[in-house]
């Protein structure tokens, strides 16, 4: 089974607010990475991370997330199975949304996810979307390493900040991001975050469109559009 599309939806989680890099893989195979430090660290980092969930196995304790904060970042792991999700977070991240939108691509893509291999596999050539490998030789603050990563992007991040907020109205949070996140996969949008400004908008509103009630869902679209207001068109 093809893995492309979870290479897709793993890549699109970098465009969050505050993640400086994604890692997906399972056992020995790095499905997608994009860190900002060179592949050498970023095995070796693979490899401390499972030797430590395979500790956790080994005495039967189930791990669904792990965070672990240090001086220059954190580290957010969220896992299903032998699948494994890691970011690498800085201050202007908002954790709980990235461990709910990893716990839904994880989710979306079980099957797939569940056939792929947990040997290493020849590395790809380029990345499917185009995202350019950032790798830092010489310390750098994380701010322009964000700031690299950002430059090309749309506001979708803030934009779905504010469609989760408004849907926080009628249901919890975690809901609100899988609704975002099943309406992305239902319009089958590779990258949000590639999006002009005009479809990045239908694409907030189709979202609110899915509440049922009628009468809320007109409100909620108002206060979407109020939400929105301080954001660039």
């Amino acid at each position: 089974m093809s893995l492309n599309s979870v290479i897709t939806a793993a890549a699109a989680l970098q465009r969050l607010e505050g993640v400086a890099g994604v890692m997906l893989f399972k056992g020995r195979n790095t499905i997608h990475r994009q860190m900002p430090f060179s592949e050498t660290r970023a095995d070796n980092l693979r490899e401390i991370i499972s030797q430590m969930l395979d500790g956790y196995r080994q005495v039967r304790r189930s791990i669904r997330q792990i965070y672990l904060e240090f001086d220059g970042g954190v580290l957010l792991i969220v896992t299903q199975d032998e699948a494994v999700m890691l970011f690498f977070l800085t201050s202007r991240a908002d954790a709980d949304l990235a461990a709910s939108a990893a716990s839904v691509m994880l989710n979306d893509h079980a099957a797939a996810l569940s056939t792929a291999s947990s040997a290493p596999q020849p590395a790809a050539q380029n990345s499917p979307d185009g995202i350019e490998e950032l790798v830092v030789t010489s310390p750098r603050a994380l701010t322009q390493i964000t700031d690299k990563a950002g430059a090309t992007v749309n506001q979708w991040g803030a934009v779905r900040q504010c469609v989760e907020s408004v849907l926080g109205k009628v249901m919890g949070r975690a809901q609100a991001a899988n609704l975002v996140q099943r309406t992305i996969s239902e319009a089958q949008i590779a990258d949000p975050y590639r999006l002009n400004a005009s479809d990045v908008r239908k694409l907030a509103v189709s979202v609110i469109e899915h509440v049922p009630n009628t009468s809320k869902r007109r409100q909620l679209l108002v206060e979407l559009d109020a939400a929105m207001e301080h954001l660039q068109a």
